[in-house]
């Protein structure tokens, strides 16, 4: 999924005939905090309410400067890579352009998050786990393999460092009840830093107790 998908098609665009009152009315309607400014079909930048409000409802947008947008979006740009550019502005809403610099429309910070949320299942039921991969070689199969022992199945997944430079491997998980993919990780020498469910987690160390107990009478 790219930015010229995520196009928002109902979000009005300002025009240098239009004045504060009309501006006003677009941006009330659109129930957005800046609506972009096309000035001969050029994009110019944003207004706002808060801009707006001092000035005389008859002025002219043309004889008004609009606030400069530095973020520009190409009309390929990946989902992730949107999230990425969203996250270092203060701004709602950001500009699409082609390969030619021609305005397409406007793209949503909030409509980015929920497709960010709907393409990798993190609404979905169940359970997530943080693994610490710091002194671990990392195998994604071996993983794999664990967790489907548990009767269950990675949906989406995520790897990133932090600050100090350590692995850290987030999985999102189809099944709720994740103790048992806990434990078996942890037998095979994973370290979960931290978990979440949808269903309560039952009290690991009587799992492993019944487990040993389990073992011992076979």
């Amino acid at each position: 999924m790219v930015a010229k998908e995520l196009i928002d098609n109902n979000i009005p665009v300002l025009k240098q005939t239009d004045n504060v009152d009309r501006a006003l009315q677009l941006i009330n309607e659109s129930k957005t905090v800046h609506l972009p400014y096309l000035e001969n079909e050029e994009f110019k930048g944003f207004f706002s309410e808060d801009q707006l409000h001092i000035f005389d409802y008859d002025a002219m947008l043309s004889d008004i400067s609009p606030l400069v947008v530095l973020n520009y979006i190409d009309e390929n740009l990946p989902l992730f890579e949107l999230i990425k550019v969203f996250s270092k502005t203060q701004l709602d809403i950001l500009p699409v352009f082609d390969e030619q610099k021609t305005f397409l429309g406007i793209v949503e910070k909030k409509e980015i998050n929920e497709q960010f949320i709907a393409k990798f299942s993190l609404d979905d039921n169940g359970g997530l786990i943080e693994i610490n991969l710091h002194n671990k070689e990392y195998s994604l199969s071996e993983i794999s393999k664990i967790i489907e022992y548990e009767y269950a199945k990675i949906t989406s997944l995520f790897l990133f460092h932090d600050s100090a430079n350590h692995l850290h491997l987030t999985l999102k998980l189809d099944i709720a009840q994740i103790s048992g993919v806990i434990n078996s990780l942890e037998r095979y020498g994973y370290d979960v830093v931290s978990y979440y469910a949808s269903e309560p987690v039952s009290n690991l160390e009587k799992d492993r107790y019944d487990l040993l107990m389990k073992y011992l009478s076979i």
